[in-house]
């Protein structure tokens, strides 16, 4: 389903199979601490949308400081996901995608074992 912040996405089933595959790429997690408790993806990087707004490209993590690293974000259903996808490709990185349907279609289609929220 297109996003309201025009990112581009990728399906969970795209991102299981990348991961199965031992594709080299950054999974990333925008969903704040809180919802960590609730369901979270094994190996997924954390980065709290709240973090970003609060110091923009600082509270990039290492492996994201480079504009060419491959990522897929993920928040609960898209949206935050979507949002910050957006914010970084208009600041030049190039190889970043949002999970559509987030962390709830991933538990649905994916990881039935997770908690829905």
């Amino acid at each position: 389903m297109p996003n309201p912040f025009n990112a581009p996405e990728c399906s969970v089933a795209e991102v299981a199979q990348r991961r199965a595959q031992a594709d080299a790429f950054h999974l990333v997690d925008v969903r704040e601490d809180e919802e960590l408790t609730i369901a979270a993806i094994e190996g997924a990087l954390h980065l709290p949308l709240s973090a970003l707004r609060e110091q923009g490209e600082a509270a990039l993590p290492a492996a994201l400081q480079d504009k060419n690293a491959d990522c897929v974000l993920f928040c609960h259903k898209g949206a935050r996901s979507a949002r910050v996808t957006a914010w970084l490709r208009e600041r030049g990185w190039t190889r970043v995608k949002s999970m559509d349907g987030g962390i709830d279609a991933w538990a649905k289609e994916v990881d039935s074992a997770l908690d829905l929220y």
